[in-house]
């Protein structure tokens, strides 16, 4: 069953961490970095992952170091933790299982920085493909001072997190699928926005990239725009929402069946593949026609109306 946290409520870091951004640093009482981080593992080697997490302020922290696994929130971003896996198979992307924390808990004093180290045991039993775990900083409160005739109080502990997306070799198989897309558009109009949705069907993550064209009847480019920009990740076995803005390179003149292609591929391949979409556009000069025969039509309709109410002014003339 997957728990608690999700990105963007829980932790900056997840929510910028498939969003291929970097947390923000200003006002904020620690840090860690970096937001994730990728390595990978041949059939017979090992991995080391490292985080530093940064105490801004002025007084001394501690912090407890755990470990989770996570995965696809839902289709338009964000990660969620897993509970703690049953058994190594429980979870089959997951990481926590192989992955060994130096340490239970870092002492970090007032504006320094400290390192965490973690590695990952390469047994038999981590299957080849990717696993996802996080590095969780706790911050831990220190109230044994605190008098005994107080009333407990409730508070927020700090809770950072640093994303480790591993990918084993010997068996990694990326699967890239665009299955649909959908836009704001009409006869009188060409689509700007276009939201697109992908599927990983693989046992490893992927970064799509690609470039969306729209062309006129004649096959003439009038929009383009560039796919994942923001370069986001898509888990294995999940979905995934992305926007792309178009940009005009051209007029639309022409009326008839404009097409949009997208050409995709993810890093790492240079083969792709490509998904076409037709839609019917009036042309550029239909449309300022259109909005001419309308515009008519409203001031010669209204004249009429006029005319309609004030029948003396008709006889006087």
């Amino acid at each position: 069953m997957r728990r608690g946290l999700l990105a963007g409520l829980g932790s900056a870091a997840l929510s910028l961490a498939l969003m291929g951004a970097a947390p923000a640093q200003a006002a904020v009482a620690y840090t860690v970095t970096p937001a994730f981080q990728t390595a990978n593992l041949d059939a017979q080697g090992s991995a080391d992952v490292s985080v530093e997490i940064t105490n801004h302020t002025a007084f001394d922290q501690s912090f407890k170091l755990t470990a989770a696994d996570f995965g696809s929130l839902n289709e338009t971003g964000g990660v969620a933790f897993l509970g703690a896996p049953t058994s190594e198979l429980s979870h089959p992307y997951g990481l926590v299982s192989w992955l060994q924390l130096g340490s239970n808990v870092v002492f970090v004093p007032a504006g320094e920085a400290v390192t965490v180290h973690a590695s990952v045991q390469n047994r038999e039993s981590l299957a080849p493909g990717g696993h996802y775990g996080a590095i969780l900083a706790t911050a831990v409160s220190d109230d044994t001072g605190q008098a005994k005739n107080v009333a407990p109080q409730v508070g927020l502990h700090a809770v950072l997190s640093s994303l480790i997306l591993l990918t084993k070799a010997g068996g990694a198989n990326p699967d890239l699928r665009l299955l649909s897309q959908s836009s704001s558009h009409s006869v009188f109009q060409l689509p700007m926005k276009i939201t697109q949705r992908f599927q990983n069907a693989g046992n490893v993550h992927v970064v799509p990239r690609g470039i969306i064209e729209i062309k006129d009847p004649s096959g003439r480019v009038v929009a383009r725009g560039a796919l994942n920009e923001d370069s986001v990740f898509i888990l294995p076995e999940s979905f995934r929402l992305i926007p792309v803005t178009l940009r005009p390179v051209a007029h639309a003149w022409v009326p008839g069946r404009y097409t949009i292609t997208t050409v995709y591929n993810y890093e790492g391949i240079d083969t792709t593949k490509s998904f076409t979409e037709t839609v019917w556009y009036a042309g550029g000069v239909l449309v300022l026609v259109s909005w001419l025969v309308l515009v008519s039509g409203v001031i010669v309709g209204g004249w009429w109306l006029w005319r309609r109410r004030h029948p003396q002014k008709r006889a006087k003339s």
